[in-house]
């Protein structure tokens, strides 16, 4: 693919739009943990001078025995009422809690920022051959704010997976708008059940020259009349101002026109909806890498969503 550097700047700020829209969301995500360890540090520092201040009473007494070789009374006493003070079971207990969740919390949001790093590099927007796998699992903790409270999220990425000659930062797009698409859809079927958390599969697995993957929810489906429009541009069943309809017709443009490849789906009222994108690991001989010139536009799509393959975790909300 052969794009002009204003080329690339235009597509490269309709993606930063797009990933605008995620901001809010991962925002909240790294700011939940911080506001936990930033209570835990407190709770620590409180401890720590609570036990230091008995130490160092308990320090008094002793060494003034071993000197004097007897108690000083007023420093045993001192000692005595700051050690009816402290509940030690209970700092046993909550010191090193505070620091484990602490830990946990230090580990997501370090998780999200090395997301966040990946999906904004520059070299994605060079073709180039990468790891899908990867993309996945960068995309699933992108997107977390999307699915969190409608569903869980497992991985099902198949091990050894070929590297695929593309543009990372295009099919990325598609991912996240695949992702937040099938979460849009579980999160119609709860507000109009109250069922329970729903579940998205995102798998990945080698067939031959291609690599498949696959975005799959158990959410409402869509029914026929919708299915047979939804790679129309500009068709959408999400109410006004919450969606272009460009999203999905996006997509196909990208996996399709400028890799070489294909999107297809499968839907069934009141079971769920999967959608599978096969890609070459190489580009078609005498082809561009991938297809076509300039940037395609913005990321936003219709609703509905996505299913899987094999390989497993999974991603609690």
């Amino acid at each position: 693919m052969t794009q002009d550097p204003a080329d690339r700047n235009v597509y490269r700020s309709r993606k930063f739009e797009a990933l605008g829209r995620l901001t809010s969301g991962i925002t909240h995500e790294i700011n939940t943990p911080i506001q936990y360890i930033g209570q835990n540090l407190e709770f620590l520092a409180q401890a720590c001078q609570t036990l230091l201040q008995a130490y160092r009473l308990a320090h008094a007494v002793l060494n003034g025995a071993a000197t004097a070789r007897a108690l000083d009374p007023a420093a045993l006493q001192a000692w005595r009422e700051q050690d009816r003070q402290i509940d030690l079971a209970w700092f046993e207990r909550e010191i090193p809690a505070a620091i484990r969740e602490s830990q946990v919390g230090l580990a997501k949001a370090r998780k999200i920022a090395l997301a966040v790093k990946d999906v904004t590099h520059p070299s994605l927007h060079e073709v180039a051959p990468a790891d899908l796998n990867q993309a996945l699992d960068t995309v699933q903790t992108i997107t977390r704010h999307a699915w969190k409270d409608v569903a869980t999220v497992r991985l099902e990425l198949a091990p050894d997976l070929p590297r695929v000659v593309c543009c990372r930062d295009e099919i990325d797009q598609v991912l996240i708008n695949l992702v937040v698409n099938a979460a849009q859809a579980l999160q119609q079927r709860s507000a109009r059940a109250g069922a329970a958390l729903g579940t998205i599969v995102l798998a990945t697995r080698a067939a031959g020259d291609h690599v498949e993957i696959s975005v799959q929810d158990d959410g409402p489906g869509m029914p026929p009349e919708v299915q047979a429009r939804l790679f129309t541009p500009g068709f959408t069943t999400k109410p006004a101002g919450q969606g272009t309809g460009q999203g999905l017709a996006l997509a196909r443009t990208i996996i399709q026109d400028r890799h070489h490849g294909s999107l297809s789906f499968t839907s069934e009222p009141g079971k769920g909806t999967t959608f599978l994108i096969r890609l070459p690991i190489a580009p078609p001989p005498g082809t561009d890498t991938p297809a076509g010139g300039g940037p395609p536009p913005a990321t936003e799509g219709p609703r509905s969503a996505a299913t899987p393959a094999d390989g497993s975790r999974t991603s609690q909300p």
